[in-house]
C-alpha cells in the first residue's frame, strides 16, 4: 500500500518537471541597472597592512605589492599596492594566473570609491573597463588610507554580457546550466550533489525543484554550503527573479533576469 501511495506523488513530480522545462529553458540575461542589495564592504589600509573585514574569512595582508597566500577564498594569493593617497591596486591569482586585477580610486570628496577592472571587451581597439561604484557609509580611523571605512555598492557600469548570461535546460529530471565564462553543471532536481565545473571556488552543487516555476540551487566547496540561490520565473515567463544568500555572511543579493 505504501508503494502504491507513492505513485500519484511520483506522477505529480514528473509533471512538475515537465512544466518546469517550459518555465526555465532558455538563455537569461541578468539586469544590473541597479546593484543587488547587499551588506556593506569594509576595508582598512593602515600602517602598511590591508584588511578586508567583510570578507569571509577576513583578509589581512601586507600592502607591499607582493603576492601573499590566503585561504578560504576563491583565489589563493593576493597582492595589494598603495598607488597614492586615493588609490590602491589589488591583484588576485589562482595557481599563479591572474583572475582579478582591480584598481580602487576614492573621489576627491572622499564620499565614493570606484572599483575598475577590464571586462575583456574592446571598443575601437580600446579595452572596456567595468566599474563598480560604492557610496561611503562610514569613515576609517584617523591616519588610515582614504579607502578605509564601510561602503555600499550604488552603481554598475560596463558589465560585459558574458558575466550576465546563463542558459538553463531541463532534461529528464535534471537541470543543465552553462555560462559564457565557462561555468557549468548538470544536477538532478532531487537535491543530490553534482560536480560544478569551471569555478575554483565551487566544487559541488545541488538543485531542488520547489514548484513548476521555482527551484533552489546550493553551491558548495569542501563539503560546506557557500550560497543558497532561489530562482523564480514570473507567470508571463519573460522574467526571472534571483535571490542569493551567502551562507556564511548572510549577505543577500536580489536581481532580475530577462529571457532572451
Amino acid at each position: 500500500m505504501a508503494k502504491l501511495a507513492l505513485v500519484p506523488l511520483l506522477l505529480l513530480s514528473f509533471a512538475a518537471v515537465a512544466v518546469a522545462q517550459i518555465a526555465f529553458d532558455g538563455t537569461w540575461k541578468i539586469e544590473l541597472s541597479t546593484p543587488p542589495a547587499s551588506n556593506p564592504d569594509v576595508w582598512l589600509v593602515q600602517d602598511g597592512i590591508y584588511r578586508c573585514e567583510s570578507c569571509v574569512p577576513p583578509i589581512r595582508v601586507k600592502a607591499d605589492g607582493r603576492d601573499q597566500r590566503v585561504t578560504g577564498q576563491s583565489y589563493d594569493t593576493i597582492s595589494v599596492t598603495v598607488v597614492d593617497a586615493r588609490t590602491i591596486r589589488e591583484i588576485e591569482k589562482t595557481n599563479g594566473k591572474v583572475v582579478s586585477d582591480e584598481t580602487f580610486t576614492v573621489s576627491r570628496d572622499g564620499n565614493t570609491v570606484t572599483d575598475e577592472f577590464p571586462n575583456g571587451e574592446k571598443r575601437k581597439g580600446v579595452p572596456v573597463y567595468t566599474k563598480f561604484i560604492f557610496a561611503r557609509i562610514a569613515k576609517g580611523p584617523p591616519g588610515s588610507h582614504l579607502i578605509s571605512g564601510s561602503w555600499r555598492m550604488s552603481k554598475l557600469e560596463n558589465v560585459a554580457d558574458k558575466f550576465l548570461l546563463l542558459t538553463l535546460k531541463v532534461r529528464e529530471g535534471s537541470l543543465e546550466m552553462t555560462r559564457p565564462t565557462g561555468q557549468s553543471f548538470t544536477a538532478r532536481f532531487d537535491g543530490t550533489d553534482a560536480p560544478y565545473k569551471g569555478d575554483s571556488g565551487i566544487d559541488f552543487v545541488s538543485v531542488r525543484l520547489l514548484n513548476k516555476d521555482s527551484f533552489e540551487e546550493i553551491d558548495k566547496h569542501g563539503g560546506k554550503t557557500l550560497r543558497v540561490t532561489r530562482m523564480t520565473v514570473a507567470p508571463d515567463g519573460k522574467r526571472m527573479t534571483i535571490q542569493s544568500k551567502d551562507a556564511v555572511t548572510g549577505k543577500i543579493g536580489r536581481y532580475t533576469a530577462v529571457r532572451q
